[in-house]
């Protein structure tokens, strides 16, 4: 075996050591959903990442230690990763709307079954960087339709992590051109893989746990993730030799953090404010650890003689760019409220991409020039 498939493990071994202390501290103190003793509040977290996700389990590593530390250590998170539950990510809303657990990380867009709304609370093809949905959320109006969104069922979201701008996917078999995503079974959740329906391929949503073994087996052909880190970390690169950029599925995904309403009102101010502030600034501090991480776990992959780093074809990128805003409006054409939402999200980033043809775009042209 390379010695760099050797890297994940001790990845992982790495982590172990420096989030055992905090989650275990959260454990031990719990006695059940919403428990308090010795005037500590304990919350029971269902993630719908595996403790073995390198980038997400850092994220509520922090969130444990965080919450615990701001809170004087009189509100606890007990995390719950998913290879420790036999729930699915795909039910983790429910298991929050009913109470069965008090709150979770995951993303908006696995609920779209719910509304095509949460769509935009996560991440739209072609659409917003971290930095736009940021604002948005923050100052354009989003986080207030979010949460009109989620409130008649019992929940309320908060904003909590954005990886960045993702790669574009791992395929079993090269992708020369348009044509060869014909009949392709590829997991690709959320509008992204919207599109790649329209484009002839087949798109399947799957949680994380189920990628490997859907890879192995065959079942499906190719499967986006996140970016070098986590991917790498996941071990794709030991089922499949092609690795895809850009992501422009997803330019920038935004995590939650949803709370059982009932919770959240027995709250005291002081620790709803605790919750909010950490979920926010999770949005910076899971980008920088992703950027960090990204750059040096792509050197990594890099060096796997068997693997093949590689851009899509331009035919490929065109048509999907072509075809997201036929997508888009169909996906939203029949919920009232996903409209309200889409109108926000592209009204706020015609205005943003106004100033980031003098911004982020002239900086980036001039910077490879």
């Amino acid at each position: 075996m390379d010695a760099s498939q050797d890297w994940p493990q001790s990845r992982r071994q790495w982590l172990a050591a420096t989030l055992a202390a905090p989650l275990g501290m959260a454990q031990a103190s719990t006695g059940g959903a919403n428990a308090v003793g010795d005037g500590r509040k304990t919350l029971r977290l269902m993630s719908a990442w595996p403790s073995t996700s390198t980038g997400f389990a850092a994220l509520l590593g922090r969130a444990s230690r965080k919450i615990a530390e701001m809170s004087g250590g009189s509100l606890q998170i007990e995390v719950v990763f998913a290879d420790q539950t036999k729930k699915s990510a795909l039910q983790i809303y429910d298991a929050v709307a009913s109470g069965e657990f008090d709150l979770s990380h995951a993303t908006p867009y696995y609920w779209t079954g719910r509304s095509a709304a949460f769509n935009f609370f996560s991440t739209v093809p072609f659409g917003m960087l971290p930095v736009e949905h940021y604002s948005w959320l923050r100052y354009g109006g989003g986080y207030e339709l979010w949460r009109q969104l989620c409130a008649p069922t019992g929940v309320v979201p908060i904003p909590c992590g954005n990886s960045g701008v993702q790669m574009g996917g791992w395929m079993r078999k090269p992708i020369d051109s348009l044509q060869s995503l014909q009949g392709l079974k590829l997991r690709y959740p959320g509008l992204g893989g919207e599109v790649l329906r329209a484009l002839g391929a087949i798109p399947v949503t799957l949680p994380a746990l189920a990628i490997i073994p859907a890879l192995r087996e065959g079942r499906i052909d190719g499967a986006e993730w996140v970016s070098p880190w986590p991917d790498l970390d996941m071990g794709l690169h030991q089922v499949c030799n092609h690795y895809y950029a850009p992501g422009f599925h997803e330019p920038g995904h935004t995590a939650e953090m949803l709370v059982n309403q009932r919770v959240w009102e027995k709250l005291s101010s002081a620790h709803k404010a605790i919750l909010e502030t950490y979920g926010w600034g999770e949005f910076m501090d899971m980008q920088a650890h992703f950027y960090h991480e990204n750059a040096r776990a792509l050197d990594r992959l890099r060096s796997i003689k068997t693997l093949q780093v590689l851009r899509y074809p331009n035919d490929v990128v065109k048509a999907f760019r072509l075809k997201t805003p036929e997508v888009v409006r169909a996906a939203v054409e029949k919920d009232p409220f996903a409209k309200t939402v889409h109108d926000s999200y592209y009204g706020y980033l015609r205005q943003q991409l106004r100033w980031a043809e003098l911004s982020d775009r002239a900086y980036w042209q001039a910077r490879y020039i």
